[in-house]
């Protein structure tokens, strides 16, 4: 099956893979895994993009036939590149055996004071949220990168973006006009905010963690499947 699927891949005329991802792994992780995992798998070009904006200038890049192949040419000698040093990392890398990194698991001690306490409510929840209640709590920063919006040390952050004397004046402009449709959208109520929260009885089994979706059932409604960190150098 593995392989069926790996074939398929292959054989998609597919020019651009889009990633959208979030802020808590570095930029390089990702064309690492570009590079590493995703890109073999296609006969197209596979070019890993930060975010939205920037897909306009890759697809325009491929699409032009001037450019087209010097562009295809540069990324795929980036990633054998970053390739090369993966597969060099590796050889130096200390791992533990299986067994070994099972008996270095976090363990809980649910003895121990001041004591595990138990939610409110078991199970899921809607919540409701008014925007204005929302809009303190916005970060500001990916909204800025996508317009290309950057500072210069020590303007670089929201608010101090504003100080800049490149972006600075562009960028209030940009937030002011932010804030207008905000307020628009304040006033006619166009938008709602809803989530959901969900607390859930829960179990390790082996490597992995039972969910169970209530206090009486046994037998697991999910399973999140887990491995276990075999890396030496993060016991050290």
């Amino acid at each position: 099956m593995a392989c069926n699927f790996k074939n398929l891949l292959m054989d998609l005329s597919v020019s651009v893979v889009k990633f959208f991802l979030s802020n808590e792994r570095s930029e390089e992780v990702y064309i690492k895994h570009t590079a590493v995992k995703i890109a073999p798998c296609y006969k197209s070009p596979v070019i890993h993009v930060a975010d939205a904006s920037r897909s306009v200038v890759v697809v325009s890049s491929l699409l032009d036939e001037i450019l087209s192949e010097d562009f295809v040419m540069d990324i795929r000698e980036e990633y054998e590149e970053v390739c090369d040093n993966y597969y060099d990392s590796l050889i130096e890398r200390k791992l533990l055996s299986l067994n070994d990194a099972r008996k270095n698991r976090f363990r809980i001690d649910f003895d121990a004071s001041p004591p595990v306490i138990r939610p409110d409510f078991l199970g899921t929840r809607l919540l409701e949220v008014k925007i204005n209640d929302l809009i303190r709590f916005i970060d500001w920063k990916p909204f800025f990168d996508v317009w290309q919006l950057k500072g210069k040390y020590p303007n670089r952050g929201y608010p101090n973006i504003f100080n800049d004397k490149t972006v600075g004046p562009i960028a209030k402009k940009t937030f002011d006009d932010a804030h207008a449709m905000l307020e628009t959208l304040l006033k006619d109520e166009s938008l709602s905010a809803k989530g959901i929260v969900g607390f859930y009885r829960a179990r390790t089994s082996g490597d992995d963690i039972l969910i169970f979706s209530d206090d009486h059932s046994n037998k697991p409604a999910a399973t999140l499947f887990g491995l276990r960190q075999q890396l030496c150098s993060v016991y050290t």
